[in-house]
């Protein structure tokens, strides 16, 4: 099979290890693995030496840059095979779909995740729409396969996002309009969530960088159809919305109050859709789950009007 896998890593020392041997045990086991060591300080280095000295398929590279979107676009830099496939360090391998079209731009496929070992499917819909994805992030970093070259056209990672770079490199493909296949039937991969991944423990330690994030998708959609765009920066500001009451929830108003100034910010002092997005917010201040389901019912609904 014509296809790289890349991982980032700083720091995973004590998870990496595990997370290379579900790959060696996959049946992708001898495809090349580059490992972008993201300034590691706890012995990642010398653990991935080791390792490599056993594995010929597996090489290293640093990105000093202690970004993961730069650690990605450095690994991607060196990939020569027609595929590319980006994994994290700290989640488990099984294997990717062995067959899909050698026409197609991008190949997506559901995952799974894993919480206080509860393991459940994340979110995914089949469909092309960037405004969906805004708010199930149905695209993930382990979900998505691309055409190398083709990545590297829509510009490979934005090392402007710190977290959810996936996520916006996943409205950025769709508003690309790839050729891409959908794959359906089963999960692969489990990613498992904990303190100490990107995402971080609660919704106040990363809001800032989530909003550096949402600023991003929103230059994205500039260079999107009116229509595209339009139901693009609803779903941006419902998503905003709902993430002020999640912070509201967890007790802090100050933050769910820079929501607010965004939302007026970007999206006006009374943007389209802000009721619904005021009581989405209110429902994710009380502990209210799945509010993003609501948010997408609210983007079907506009959009079969």
């Amino acid at each position: 099979m014509d296809i790289t896998i890349v991982i980032p890593a700083y720091n995973r020392k004590a998870l990496l290890k595990h997370t290379l041997g579900t790959i060696l045990r996959s049946p992708l086991s001898s495809v090349p693995i580059i490992v972008v060591d993201n300034a590691s300080t706890d012995g990642t280095q010398e653990l991935l030496e080791s390792i490599i000295s056993a594995h010929p398929n597996i090489s290293m590279t640093t990105e000093s840059n202690r970004n993961a979107a730069a650690a990605r676009n450095r690994g991607l830099s060196l990939v020569k095979t027609t595929w590319v496939y980006f994994f994290d360090s700290d989640d488990e391998f099984e294997e990717i779909p062995h067959k899909w079209d050698d026409k197609a731009d991008m190949i997506a496929f559901p995952t799974r995740q894993k919480f206080e070992n509860k393991v459940t499917v994340r979110a995914y819909s089949p469909v092309a729409d960037p405004a969906i994805h805004i708010l199930n992030s149905m695209l993930s970093t382990q979900s998505m396969i691309f055409r190398t070259s083709w990545l590297k056209q829509i510009g490979g990672w934005n090392t402007t996002c710190r977290i959810w770079d996936d996520w916006e490199l996943g409205e950025r493909a769709l508003l690309a309009q790839p050729v891409l296949q959908w794959i359906t039937g089963r999960a692969y991969h489990t990613i498992n969530v904990h303190d100490d991944s990107l995402t971080g423990p609660s919704f106040k330690s990363r809001y800032r960088f989530q909003l550096e994030a949402i600023q991003q998708a929103l230059i994205n959609t500039g260079n999107a159809s009116r229509h595209d765009s339009e139901r693009c920066r609803k779903a941006l500001m419902l998503r905003t919305c709902i993430l002020s009451g999640q912070l509201l929830h967890e007790g802090d108003k100050k933050a769910s109050a820079q929501c607010r100034e965004f939302i007026t910010e970007n999206f006006g002092s009374k943007p389209h859709g802000r009721m619904a997005g005021w009581l989405l917010e209110q429902y994710a201040a009380m502990g209210g789950r799945g509010a993003w389901r609501i948010a997408v019912w609210i983007i079907k609904e506009r959009k079969s009007k």
